[in-house]
């Protein structure tokens, strides 16, 4: 099928650029598991599935340094190197697609616009990860070291979609997340967000690290490095501030 076809050329361009999860997902399946406001319908009525991208591991960021590195003008005049980058690699995505006369949509968790959509669901639905007690998913191989970086939504149809999970280790596990949070934000009943973001506005103790999620058993092998992380907090940190004065 050309569909299948064009997925080949944009799992690719994706993988050699870092970004080694593609997951094809039906577009009327994630809208029927979703409130109305978050549906893939209402930024393209003709949706008829989504491809979710992201990164796994260390291996993303050691392919950006090389980025970096080969292209210093854009190290030196970009601030948040990871959602730039990933805004570069998706307009090559983009001229595949033109190229092709696809009609699509791409939407970034990191942009107001991306809100409208929940990538967390994309990702359980296309077997990415399950929820995990730390509020963000976690993969068997890789555990909470995932990060979902855009989506497209498109009007082309695969002969196969990725499933969901059959991973639920949360529950089973002895979960040394809860006592390695020094803000106590981390329970049995999951990830207090508005705690631990007010914790993290006040203290520097987690400013560069997450003791929870450097706890967890699984994927410890592909843990973020110490550079890495801290860039992630950085710019959390940032949106969160932003967040907390429009409150």
């Amino acid at each position: 099928m050309e569909s299948d076809f064009l997925y080949n050329r944009l799992k690719n361009l994706f993988h050699d650029s870092g970004f080694n999860l593609l997951h094809r997902i039906k577009a009327s399946e994630y809208d029927n598991q979703i409130s109305l406001s978050r549906r893939a319908s209402n930024i393209m009525p003709n949706a008829k599935s989504v491809i979710l991208v992201g990164f796994a591991g260390r291996g993303f960021w050691e392919i950006l340094q090389g980025f970096l590195k080969e292209n210093p003008q854009f190290r030196e005049t970009r601030e948040d190197w990871i959602d730039e980058y990933t805004v570069l690699r998706f307009m090559s995505a983009s001229r595949i697609l033109d190229d092709a006369g696809v009609d699509y949509a791409i939407a970034f968790p990191f942009v107001s616009a991306g809100l409208a959509l929940d990538f967390s669901k994309l990702g359980e639905l296309g077997g990415v990860g399950a929820r995990s007690l730390m509020g963000i998913l976690i993969h068997p191989e890789y555990g909470l070291w995932i990060s979902l970086r855009g989506a497209i939504i498109t009007d082309l149809e695969f002969s196969q979609y990725n499933e969901p999970l059959s991973f639920d280790p949360c529950p089973h596990c002895s979960k040394p997340c809860i006592s390695a949070c020094p803000a106590n934000t981390v329970s049995e009943d999951g990830w207090d967000y508005n705690a631990c973001m007010k914790f993290r506005l006040s203290d520097d103790t987690c400013r560069d690290n997450c003791a929870s999620r450097r706890a967890c058993p699984y994927g410890k092998e592909h843990q973020y490095s110490e550079e890495q992380l801290a860039h992630h907090h950085r710019f959390v940190l940032k949106s969160v501030k932003k967040y907390w004065k429009k409150i």
